[in-house]
């Protein structure tokens, strides 16, 4: 599952919110104007099952904060342009997915196609899939000092590095963009705070004393906790064009917690254009060029509201074809401290007031962030 993750979505925000360009054809100077009810929009269709996904979010301010919100009851779909084919998606817990076995394929020609609940009509050109290049290789770096956060006053944390290395083909320019999962070892799957666990919920009662601040509940079994893409990587072979690259590093992986971990990198095989906003989002995100640099290019996506053509929308979709590569991560014996304390185990106990019978264990549900399934790679320890 590739995805902007809420986090970068605000810090996109913050960077964004009033860097809007006039027109969206050619790259011009930025203009500034508040963009409140603004639409971001961010689509994959990939040659990975399971890989293909749409998010439309809407920044607007609630209670004089900026939110991102996402926009729900939408028609989506993906169209083949060669043949006519459409692919609907469905709304999944803040997206929107194809089937489960939806994928494209090498030298096809697909399109993004949007209608709101309100009726506002967004679609973006047609994007061709290009040919896969695969990662040959995907090592992992542990560095006490990955990089530097502001916690605590400001520190650098540590973690895991991903270096992915791979054939650069010589027969024509090539760009590619990365994204990653990490799946941790759950042993708890529900956190119930001044409540208790029933009927697959948390329920917080009325009137009732003497309850611990929350009460944790054992996976009934295996289970996977999910993290997304923190952070953008993109590459151009520019200078590098039909030459073996080795040891690129396109994602840092925090120390959470100190549970074993698998991470999956995915690497897409991108056009130009899509490049482009790419990294212009990455320099944006980054913001890389420093507080006193000029604005960054406008971040000029491939999809319009052809009803409207004042009607600004950012985001961008992609069809790239795609690798994908698993490596299993042991962190029990990492001395750094981890980003996330521990809580303390408070379970169900005979004599707490809570209803028959004691309960100490909960399911492990099927969500974005959460699955049953072990994933490709894990290692039983």
């Amino acid at each position: 599952m590739i995805k902007v993750p809420q986090p970068l979505l605000r810090i996109l925000f913050l960077r964004i919110a009033f860097i809007v360009p006039i027109g969206c054809v050619d790259p011009v100077e930025p203009e500034f104007k508040f963009v409140e009810d603004s639409v971001f929009i961010e689509g994959f269709a990939s040659t990975m099952p399971g890989a293909s996904f749409v998010i439309i979010n809407r920044f607007a301010q609630e209670s004089g904060r900026n939110t991102v919100n996402f926009e729900e009851r939408a028609t989506v779909s993906f169209i083949n342009l060669e043949t006519g084919d459409e692919e609907t998606l469905v709304e999944v817990e803040g997206q929107y997915l194809p089937s489960a076995s939806f994928v494209v394929r090498e030298g096809e020609e697909w399109k993004l196609n949007i209608v709101l609940s309100d009726g506002t009509n967004y679609t973006s050109t047609g994007e061709k899939v290009l040919p896969t290049v695969p990662i040959l290789d995907l090592e992992i770096e542990y560095d006490p000092e990955l990089e530097f956060r502001e916690i605590g006053g400001g520190r650098f944390i540590p973690g895991h590095r991903a270096l992915v290395s791979f054939d650069d083909p010589s027969d024509r320019e090539n760009y590619y963009y990365w994204t990653y999962r990490t799946f941790e070892d759950l042993d708890f799957c529900e956190k119930c705070f001044e409540g208790y666990f029933r009927n697959g919920e948390c329920i917080m009662p009325n009137g009732v004393g003497g309850l611990p601040p929350f009460y944790l509940y054992i996976c009934e079994t295996d289970c996977w906790r999910i993290r997304y893409t923190e952070g953008i990587s993109v590459f151009s072979d520019e200078f590098s064009n039909g030459l073996p690259i080795s040891k690129l590093t396109v994602g840092n992986l925090p120390l959470y917690t100190y549970e074993d971990m698998v991470v999956e990198v995915q690497q897409f095989s991108i056009n130009a254009a899509a490049y482009d906003y790419y990294k212009v989002l990455k320099d944006i995100v980054d913001n890389n060029a420093g507080l006193n640099a000029p604005p960054p290019a406008p971040l000029v996506g491939n999809i319009t509201n052809p009803n409207d053509s004042e009607d600004f929308v950012f985001g961008r979709f992609t069809a790239a074809s795609t690798s994908v590569v698993s490596a299993f991560i042991e962190r029990s014996r990492i001395a750094e401290e981890a980003l996330e304390p521990r809580d303390p185990i408070i379970l169900e106990d005979m004599f707490d007031p809570v209803p028959p019978p004691i309960t100490n264990f909960a399911p492990c549900s099927e969500t974005r962030f959460r699955t049953a399934l072990p994933p490709d790679g894990w290692i039983e320890q």
